[in-house]
Parts: C-alpha cells; sequence; structure tokens
C-alpha cells in the first residue's frame, strides 16, 4: 500500500512506484520513499538513497553531517551503507510533512555534489546510460538496462527453480516441524512438573520451532505448507500437555503403565489436560493466524515499473 503522501511526492516528480512505496530520480541522484507496514508499532516512513560505492573517507564526511544536521533535517534514524544511505522517519504523534523530505533530498544533494558522488541517472548495475528503465526488483525501485534486467530476470529464474528442486515434500517437512517441536515439548515438561509453573505459553515456542523445523528439512513450499505446519503444532501440543500429566503421576510413584491407565480413567487429569490444552491453543493460535494469512513465500522478482502521472 502507497501512503497518500508518498504517492503525492511521486505525482509531483513523475516518480515510478512499487508495491508499497515510490522512487526516482531527484536533481540527478536517486531515491525511494516508502512507509512502514500497517501492523508496524511505531509507524514511520523511510528514505533510502541510493549511491555509488563509497569510500570510508566519504563515509566518514557523510556521517559527520548528518550528526550536525539531524535535528534540522528531522530524521529519527540513519544508516549509512557501501552504496546506499537509510533513513527512518519515526511518527509516534505526529505525521512527517512532505516539505521535511523534500529538504532531506536537497541537503543530500547538495552533500553528494560537495563530495564529488556522481549522479545516478545510469544503470545501477554497470553503469551505462544507454537502454534504461525503471524496475521493481523486490519491492525496491532500480534503474537498469536492458541487458542487466534480463541478466537479473534470468538470475531469479535459476534461484526460484533451485529452491523447489531442493525442497524435497511435505511429508519430509512434517516430520522436520515435529523433531524440531520436541525440544519444546522437553521444555514444556520440565517447566511445568519442576518448576510447578503453567507452562501453556511454551505453546509458542513449539510454533515457532515447528515452523523452523519445516524450513530446515526443506519441506515443500506450496498451498498445504502453512497447513501442515500448524497441524505439527497441534499435534505436538496436545503431546506436551499429555506428557506433563504422565511425568506428574510418575513422580507420585506410578509406573508408566499405570499412569496410562489412570490418564484414561480419571476424570480430573483429563480435565487438566482438556483445560491447559484449550490455552495453549488460545497462545497459539496468534501464530497460526500470522503463518496463515500473513506469512508468504518471498520470490525474487523483477519487473518494470508503474509510473505515477501528475
Amino acid at each position: 500500500m502507497i501512503f497518500p503522501k508518498a504517492k503525492k511526492i511521486a505525482k509531483e516528480l513523475e516518480w515510478h512506484t512499487t508495491e508499497n512505496g515510490v522512487f526516482g530520480l531527484y536533481k540527478g541522484y536517486f531515491f525511494n520513499v516508502s512507509d512502514a507496514s500497517l501492523l508496524s508499532n511505531p509507524q514511520y516512513k523511510y528514505v533510502v538513497a541510493t549511491i555509488d560505492i563509497l569510500t570510508d573517507e566519504q563515509k566518514v564526511q557523510i556521517k559527520a553531517e548528518l550528526e550536525a544536521n539531524k535535528k534540522v533535517l528531522k530524521f529519527s534514524n540513519y544508516e549509512v551503507g557501501d552504496n546506499s544511505i537509510f533513513f527512518q522517519f519515526v511518527e509516534n504523534m505526529t505525521f512527517t510533512k512532505i516539505k521535511t523530505v523534500y529538504s532531506l533530498f536537497d541537503f543530500l544533494v547538495t552533500l553528494f555534489k560537495k563530495l564529488n558522488i556522481p549522479e545516478q541517472s545510469k544503470c545501477h548495475n554497470c553503469g551505462t546510460k544507454e537502454n534504461l528503465d525503471y524496475y521493481d526488483l523486490n519491492n525496491s525501485g532500480i534503474l537498469l538496462c536492458n541487458t542487466c534486467f534480463r541478466e537479473i530476470e534470468n538470475n531469479h529464474y535459476k534461484i526460484e527453480r533451485e529452491k523447489y528442486a531442493e525442497s524435497k515434500n511435505y511429508l519430509t517437512g512434517f516430520f522436520g516441524s515435529i523433531l524440531f517441536s520436541f525440544l519444546g515439548i522437553i521444555a514444556w515438561v520440565l517447566v511445568a512438573v519442576y518448576l510447578d509453573r503453567l507452562a501453556s505459553a511454551m505453546a509458542l515456542i513449539i510454533a515457532y520451532l515447528g515452523i523452523k523445523g519445516y524450513q530446515f528439512f526443506k519441506g515443500r513450499q506450496g498451498k498445504l505448507t502453512k497447513y501442515i505446519i500448524v497441524l505439527s503444532n497441534i499435534l505436538c501440543i496436545v503431546i506436551a500437555n499429555i506428557a506433563t500429566i504422565i511425568v506428574m503421576l510418575i513422580n507420585e510413584g506410578l509406573t508408566i503403565n499405570q499412569s496410562f491407565a489412570e490418564l484414561q480413567a480419571n476424570e480430573i487429569a483429563q480435565d487438566l489436560i482438556y483445560k491447559n490444552t484449550m490455552i495453549s491453543f488460545i497462545l497459539a493460535f496468534f501464530v497460526w493466524i500470522w503463518l496463515l494469512f500473513l506469512l508468504k513465500d518471498k520470490k525474487m522478482t523483477v519487473k518494470l515499473a508503474n509510473k505515477l502521472e501528475r
């Protein structure tokens, strides 16, 4: 989602868009402007300036200038990379004004010229100024020539193909999810039995371990992936609650066989398992919501960017 102020900047400068932001040239230098996700807390706007590889001396000078003008430019945080500078404007009580963004643009353009940092109206991959176009590269704006675009596109296709070729199948991922989750089950039982604490909160850990186990064992990435991980989480949470009661009964002097028999006949034990399991499901539910609705398989993409007209 592109927020109104970013969209207004793009229209004024005839910039292009990605899914969540806008980008283009300003006085010869290249910028991306975007807002954080609506789920971010606090909200913030960010600006990224793309430049040539900086020398150590240039980095020191840029940092000194930014520190000296931080209050005037009103940004919250910044980070100087090898060929980019990232700025964050945290929006706790007030929103970032458009003129604040333009002030940063102008300040950086002046600073870049002072430090002899070249303009960026060229391919950001090979440096040519021929056959250029604006592209959306993994939701970030970039200038590329036709040759570099084709090269990056082919590399992305190869990476995606290899990723799915390395993936084994759903069953392998399911077993990996279960295996990793057993670490959470062990911790669950130890906390409940030996620390005498309600361990249902460990459901969050089991949910997390289930995701990591599936990924570590390279389970197949497909439509069923999310549901298989949730299924393994449910199974492991039930096992953890049953195992906790069994260990408690064994500590009371019963054998394993007697503990299982008691579990089947004792309504108090059954009710305790049921209540703890429900609490566990409620806690894990938030992870499942994220997994089912918000977690997406991030594919590497490069495509022509759309332009916002005035």
